[in-house]
């Protein structure tokens, strides 16, 4: 079946997916429960990772969202795991959240939907009744908003944005000619 006619009759599995891109290499995650491979990323199950979405809002801000991973030997997610994770090069790296659409009836994965992109802020290591897991804090993508640099209003970033797109086509000889008016 493919994706629209899983959504038109409304028998569809959602699964989350979760990639981490940290500086000693690129993992995934997913409740689900046996390994996944996607998109040349092997997705390693875990059903108690939970992602707190961030709130809705108007404008360009960047807002947090929160990835919780909880220490579970049957799913290999040891203490030991839970101090590698910590240990890792994170600060500023990119994370991704999608949402995996499966056939409820074949179990083949059907589509892959990006939710929420953002980058890695801080990793914290909570113990609470007995439990540790590892509550990771994300800034949305929204931070490049607000960097120096990283946008223009020019024809070539415009095109990374939406190929084929004229908008701004003369964007930057308008800015950069100038004209001498005389009045009589």
């Amino acid at each position: 079946m493919t994706f629209e006619q899983l959504i038109e009759s409304g028998r569809f599995a959602v699964r989350s997916l979760l990639k981490v891109q940290f500086g000693e290499g690129t993992y995934g995650f997913w409740n689900g429960t046996f390994d996944l491979d996607w998109n040349g990323l092997t997705y390693r199950p875990n059903q108690l990772i939970s992602v707190e979405e961030p709130g809705a809002g108007m404008g360009m801000a960047a807002s947090g969202f929160t990835v919780s991973l909880p220490e579970r030997a049957d799913f290999g997610v040891t203490p030991d795991i839970l101090a590698q994770i910590e240990a890792m090069d994170y600060k500023g790296r990119p994370v991704t959240v999608y949402d995996a659409y499966f056939d409820p009836d074949t179990r083949a994965l059907v589509h892959v939907e990006p939710m929420i992109a953002g980058y890695a802020d801080t990793i914290d290591h909570v113990q609470s009744a007995g439990l540790r897991r590892l509550v990771g804090r994300a800034e949305t993508t929204a931070l490049d908003n607000h960097r120096d640099g990283y946008r223009s209003a020019s024809h070539e970033d415009q095109q990374l944005v939406s190929p084929g797109d004229r908008g701004f086509e003369h964007a930057s000889r308008v800015k950069s000619e100038h004209f001498d008016i005389k009045f009589d």
